[in-house]
C-alpha cells in the first residue's frame, strides 16, 4: 500500500475542523511541520496499527460532522489530492484555500458522475 505524505500544507485535507485527535499508522508519513501544526491546534497525535479502523472505532465516520467534505470522511483522498496537484502544476493555482475549495468541488462533481 502506498504511504500518504502529510505536510502542514495539505494537513487540512486530512482532518476536520472540530477534530481533537489525529490517528497515524505505518501508512502515514507525518512531516515535522505537520506535527508542529497539529500541536499548535491542540490536536493529539495518536499512533495506532490501523488509522482507518481507529477513526471508525472512535464512533464517527471520519470526523463526526455530517456536513464534512474531508477525504477522511468520504474515502476519496487520493482523488482530491490528485486534483489539487493537477490544479497547482497545470494551472498555477498556489493559494491553498482556493486549491482546497476547488479540489473538493471537482471531486464531488466527479464522484457524482461515476
Amino acid at each position: 500500500m502506498k504511504k500518504k505524505l502529510i505536510e502542514a500544507g495539505n494537513l487540512d485535507s486530512f482532518i476536520c475542523p472540530d477534530s481533537d485527535t489525529f490517528y497515524v499508522d505505518n501508512n502515514i508519513l507525518l512531516t515535522p511541520g505537520a506535527k508542529d501544526e497539529l500541536r499548535k491546534r491542540k490536536i493529539k497525535i495518536v499512533r495506532v496499527e490501523d488509522a482507518a479502523a481507529a477513526v471508525a472505532e472512535s464512533g464517527s465516520a471520519g470526523c463526526g460532522n455530517p456536513d464534512c467534505t474531508k477525504e477522511v470522511c468520504n474515502g476519496c483522498e487520493e482523488l482530491v489530492m490528485g486534483i489539487a496537484v493537477l490544479l497547482k502544476e497545470e494551472y498555477g493555482i498556489t493559494d491553498l484555500a482556493q486549491l482546497k475549495e476547488m479540489s473538493f468541488k471537482l471531486a464531488d462533481a466527479v464522484k457524482g458522475n461515476i
